[in-house]
Parts: structure tokens; sequence; C-alpha cells
């Protein structure tokens, strides 16, 4: 592990400069995540890497054993299908919600966070997967139940973590365009059905393609 990161500004950033070090594969499912290197690499005290540590462990992708130290959780199918079961019933939730309620200055947020998922090539996947992430917290993130919310963050920063290993196939990654498409022409007109349809569907193809390759590669 390296040593020479720059100091993150907040527990917030040291949040996101370790979450990053994850999604990229710099931290590995199932390694040990030793307090003092993180420390070190982050040029911070270990009492913010322990607390980061605690909030990543209450997101479910952050494992503390005592006497283990924490290590980042390992991906396996029940969890990933346990994932998805929740997020079949939260994204229909906000998505309806949504359709009925947007002005267009939010719809224009989105199509302008669709427009760089546009531009990202398809091989830049962390890239991907976060502007993936954006798009579809500007639905969430704007409703007036943030428990709820919280809890499709917390979900779908777990999913990332546990996919940081998977590829997006070029198959899904178009079809996941057509789907943000297809999302914000519902938004417009506020067609909650329509929108509705549509998330349900992208929710499934997601779940597929994640089993598929969890089962491709023996997880």
């Amino acid at each position: 592990m390296t040593t020479n990161s720059r100091a993150p500004d907040s527990e917030n950033t040291l949040y996101e400069a370790i979450l990053e070090d994850i999604y990229s594969g710099t931290l590995k499912g199932g390694e040990r995540l030793k307090v003092s290197e993180l420390a070190d690499r982050f040029g911070v005290s270990t009492s913010p890497i322990r607390e980061v540590l605690r909030q990543m462990q209450g997101e479910g992708f952050v494992e503390i054993h005592q006497n283990r130290g924490a290590t980042i959780k390992l991906a396996d199918a029940s969890t990933i299908q346990n994932i998805f079961e929740v997020l079949q019933l939260l994204e229909p939730y906000f998505v309806g919600w949504f359709a009925d309620y947007a002005q267009p200055q939010m719809v224009e947020e989105m199509a302008l966070i669709q427009e760089q998922i546009k531009a990202t090539p398809v091989n830049d996947q962390l890239a991907f997967r976060k502007l993936d992430f954006e798009f579809h917290w500007s639905i969430c993130k704007r409703h007036y139940n943030q428990v709820a919310a919280k809890t499709w963050r917390n979900l779908r920063t777990a999913l990332n973590v546990h996919a940081a290993d998977l590829r997006i196939s070029p198959v899904r990654y178009q079809a996941i365009l057509e789907d943000h498409d297809a999302l914000l022409a519902a938004f417009k007109v506020n067609d909650a059905a329509q929108a509705d349809a549509v998330i349900r569907k992208h929710i499934d193809g997601s779940f597929v393609q994640m089993s598929q390759q969890m089962r491709a590669i023996g997880l």
C-alpha cells in the first residue's frame, strides 16, 4: 500500500478517499484494512480512520471483528440478491414520486449527468459507475423520506463495492443508456406509469447481469 496520498481535508473526503481505493481495486474484497497503514497513507490519525470504517460497517461492506480488525466484505450471491430485493422496492417508490413532482430543472440536471455518462468510454467502468450512481441519486435525494433515501444510498454504495471487480458488458452498457433516456422522457411529461415500468426493467436487468458474472467467476 502506498503512503504518499494527500491528507483529506475532512472526514467526509476521507470516507470518499477510502471508498475510491475500494472502487478502483487498490483495496480488494477480503483484504484486511489496517488502521495504522490507512492513517499513514492519508496523513491522518487513527481515530478518523476507525470512524470511517465503522460507518462502512454500518453500510454493509466492511466487517469489523474483535481482535482481527476490519476487512472488506467479500461479495456473494446471497448478499447481492438481498440488496436487489430491497432496491426493487425502493427504486419504484422514488421514481413514481419523482415522475409526479419533478420540476423541469430537476430533469435537466439528470439529463446533464446522462450526457456525461454517454461521453464516458465503456472501458472506464469506475467513472461510469460513479455517474450512474449520481443519475439515480438525483431522483432519491429530493424525496421527503430521507430515511429511505439514506437506505438507498447505503445499498447502492455497497452494491458498487461488491461490483468493483465485475465488468459491465457493452450490451448492458447500451441497455443502461436506453433505460436512462426512457426515464428522462417519462419524467419530462410526468408519466409515472411509464417511469415505473422502465425502472423495474432497469433493476431486473442489473440483477441478471451481476448474477451471471458472479456465477461465471464462482462467487
